[in-house]
């Protein structure tokens, strides 16, 4: 089965041309359908992309990336942009519906939505972590769900286990520590 949670569209912003989608490919840890929570308007016109540039850090260059998988979880990670913008912290959120067709996207393109001199990850799914670590890189931090069958309203289950924005805000603190990130003041 294969799952593709488009995030609402962003902010238009230059990319090369993708290469053509042979079929859709789920993106690991992602659980099997829409994730309730805000309904994300789709963006066709980037989502075929597999990750897209969906919220730009204020100032344009990110002190920490946010990689959302998509639908519920993109509302999360653009909740914990804006606790972090109030902390003067510059946060780029990405939406990451495909993780597969991401990979299959030009070098030049994956760089531009992810770029290596960020080391300040956060992936942020409410699925299992386990397929995101290769977006972290070495100073990256997964938050993720990695439980089921409690028989908890969906809802419940993830404030239950701390699947806030204020647990990815304060992971990515964290992130920014670990990758030898100087905090800039807020002025």
């Amino acid at each position: 089965m294969s799952s593709l949670r488009p995030a609402p569209s962003p902010v238009p912003v230059a990319t090369p041309t993708p290469t053509p989608s042979p079929s859709p490919s789920p993106s690991p840890g992602t659980v099997p359908g829409p994730v309730p929570g805000p309904v994300a308007s789709p963006d066709p016109g980037r989502s075929h992309l597999g990750g897209y540039v969906l919220a730009e850090a204020e100032g344009g260059e990110p002190d920490v990336l946010l990689i959302a998988a998509g639908g519920g979880e993109v509302e999360v990670a653009l909740g914990a942009r804006a606790i972090l913008q109030r902390d003067g912290i510059s946060a780029r959120v990405v939406a990451m519906p495909r993780l597969e067709r991401f990979r299959q996207q030009p070098a030049a393109y994956r760089e531009q939505v992810l770029p290596g001199r960020v080391r300040a990850r956060v992936s942020v799914t409410a699925g299992a972590a386990l397929g995101w670590y290769e977006l972290l890189g070495d100073a990256g931090i997964p938050v993720g769900l990695d439980r089921s069958g409690t028989g908890s309203p969906y809802t419940a289950l993830l404030r239950q286990h701390g699947f806030t924005a204020e647990r990815v805000a304060a992971t990515a603190r964290a992130v920014l520590a670990r990758a030898g990130h100087r905090h800039r003041e807020h002025v």
